[in-house]
């Protein structure tokens, strides 16, 4: 489980990730990022399906956070919006996708 510190909470602070975050996507997941302390949110849709699917979705990309948590820059905000198609697909594929998709977005920590 993510640290409390880690997580978006307020509805404000999602707001403000929208209105000014860029968005990237890829086929199983969106995401929107800002610059500000590092803070994940994680969103499904009940267009991913009934609550234990939209569960099974987030808790895929909070385990991808969560295991490559060193990995993800210090000075990003994120929110990662689970898709339809994230349905029914193995962890392996989610963090494939989704460390592509942070990789492209420029949200990694360069490594020498």
């Amino acid at each position: 489980m993510l640290k409390r510190k880690f997580r978006l909470r307020s509805k404000s602070g999602f707001q403000a990730i929208f209105e000014n975050g860029e968005n990237y996507s890829v086929k199983h997941v969106a995401i929107y990022i800002l610059k500000g302390p590092k803070k994940f949110g994680f969103i499904a849709s009940k267009k991913v399906g009934n609550s234990v699917q939209r569960n099974r979705a987030r808790r895929l990309m909070r385990e991808v956070v969560r295991l490559h948590m060193s990995e993800i820059r210090n000075d990003i905000q994120i929110i990662f919006i689970a898709r339809v198609r994230i349905r029914g697909v193995s962890y392996m594929e989610v963090e494939k996708s989704m460390m592509n998709m942070l990789k492209r977005a420029n949200a990694l920590v360069k490594r020498e």
